[in-house]
């Protein structure tokens, strides 16, 4: 089980990276302004759906690999290092995504918002990829067993992720309203995530999981 302090840890890094907006958010922020904050919700339970199946399989993976030996485990969390590095720079060399539309439009059927969030969600498997790579770094292995170190970060991650979802659905065509008069923001987008992923990459490797003892 990890101990408070890593989970207190976790917890101010995951959402860190949660309030910089991402795919998932844009497409929420899109779809709440064209059809409704109800039709933003409905998308938001696919999402939610989609990231709890990318922490369940980012935990079956790891704990494979990880009861494999402490040499994967280490390989794994290096691995990690350089992937969030990797985020960083080429978060640097990307454009700021585009302005949102405005106007709200027709709703949606709830089913079909959800069906539309649930491929958003599945439709990008660099989350699993980057799941490997950030959760290594909490995972200690003399705190017991690392499935479940696994599982409780996972729920953590997903928990807030789905605070942060929930509130970005809700106020959809406010923060719509809000950016659109606020280029310069949309513009600086790339840099303060190139920022938060080459921020944790080198907390990553300064730090990092470490054998009992050490």
């Amino acid at each position: 089980m990890p101990t408070q302090q890593t989970l207190l840890a976790f917890a101010l890094v995951a959402a860190g990276i949660m309030v910089i907006p991402g795919p998932s958010n844009f497409f929420l922020l899109a779809h709440g302004i064209g059809h409704g904050r109800r039709s933003a919700l409905a998308a938001m339970t696919g999402i939610e759906a989609a990231a709890a199946i990318r922490v369940l399989l980012a935990a079956a993976g790891l704990s494979a690999v990880l009861a494999a030996s402490a040499l994967a485990f280490g390989l794994i969390r290096w691995a990690g290092v350089a992937y969030l590095a990797w985020l960083g720079v080429r978060a640097f060399r990307s454009h700021p995504a585009g302005s949102v539309p405005g106007g709200p439009g027709r709703p949606v059927p709830f089913g079909r918002s959800a069906r539309k969030g649930l491929i958003v969600g599945l439709g990008n498997p660099k989350m699993v990829i980057f799941y490997l790579a950030f959760f290594p770094q909490f995972v200690h292995p003399g705190h017991g067993s690392r499935v479940t170190q696994m599982l409780v970060l996972g729920a953590l991650f997903w928990v807030i992720g789905a605070i942060w979802d929930l509130a970005f659905a809700s106020a959809s065509g406010a923060i719509g309203t809000w950016l659109a008069a606020r280029p310069r923001i949309q513009a600086a987008q790339p840099r303060l995530e190139g920022l938060a992923y080459l921020g944790l990459a080198g907390w990553a490797a300064v730090t990092g999981a470490r054998p009992a003892g050490q």
